[in-house]
């Protein structure tokens, strides 16, 4: 590893050098897995995702926002401020909102409740097409990967007591068997179903609970093609905007829809949540 002049390594230089040997000793299909997690044991100890968990730290607790108020009285449906095992019971019913809301979804209620923002400043532009990369590091994904990992080593427990997180997970299942769009494509067509492979990559059957266990329970998680913190909705996003859909809005009643069913397929499995995980590619 390269080192700068002090003769201490440069980051950015061994970010490369991991980005590299991702791309040329892991091989495509069945193979990656194997390989990748021995190289993800690796990383465990320095995933650059923890930074995002700091900042995000740091973000909860500061009085932000033209209210001056911290995140600290937000109920995340364990009572104000409880963020231990809250994740692991979401999306969830919220009576203060009256909707179904995903970990993101109630933080931009939140900081716009209690901070005062603006909620279109808090979910920045929109980009065009999946084929676009949107690299900034956002506080709303500083913020959910903070929040997230405060579930670490519990599995979900996705609550269907109320009956609107019961519509929401009709929806989201309708949702995810429906055809749409000009390519006439459903989320079940990619991930319904095992052998399908995109670009050399085995694609995640998510209603089997063991995969979508293994694969939901990691996010948010970094993602070294893109040096940057992805969560679930950014994942469900993508593949939206690679079935030539319209964009989809982080916490809106589709979004929480799609997430709950799909976390809700998760749960059996029992995995334990251990955020941020790491990813070759979201």
């Amino acid at each position: 590893m390269k080192t700068d002049e002090s003769g201490h390594c440069s980051p950015a230089k061994s970010m490369t050098t991991l980005a590299l040997w991702v791309a040329t000793t892991i091989a495509p299909a069945h193979a990656q897995d194997d390989r990748f997690t021995a190289f993800r044991d690796m990383m465990a100890e320095d995933n650059p995702g923890e930074f995002w968990v700091d900042a995000g730290k740091a973000l909860f607790h500061e009085p932000r926002g033209p209210k001056r108020q911290s995140l600290a009285a937000c109920d995340f449906g364990l009572g104000p401020g409880v963020l231990d095992g809250a994740y692991a019971q979401m999306p969830r019913y919220f009576a203060d909102s009256g909707r179904v809301e995903t970990l993101e979804g109630r933080l931009v209620t939140c900081m716009v409740r209690l901070q005062g923002f603006d909620e279109q400043d808090i979910l920045g532009p929109h980009y065009l097409n999946a084929a676009e990369e949107n690299s900034d590091r956002n506080e709303l994904t500083e913020l959910t990967a903070y929040v997230a990992a405060q579930s670490n080593g519990m599995p979900f427990r996705i609550p269907l007591a109320h009956p609107a997180e019961r519509r929401a997970y009709a929806l989201g299942q309708y949702t995810f068997n429906r055809r749409m769009g000009t390519m006439d494509l459903s989320c079940a067509n990619c991930h319904g179903e095992a052998g399908k492979v995109l670009r050399g990559v085995d694609l995640p059957v998510l209603v089997d609970p063991h995969t979508a266990g293994k694969v939901t329970a990691a996010f948010p998680a970094y993602v070294l093609k893109d040096g940057n913190v992805r969560t679930w909705w950014w994942r469900t996003q993508r593949c939206v905007l690679a079935m030539r859909l319209p964009w989809l809005k982080t916490g809106s009643e589709l979004d929480a829809a799609l997430t709950l069913f799909q976390l809700k397929q998760a749960e059996e499995s029992r995995e334990p949540i251990a955020v941020p995980g790491i990813k070759p590619r979201a």
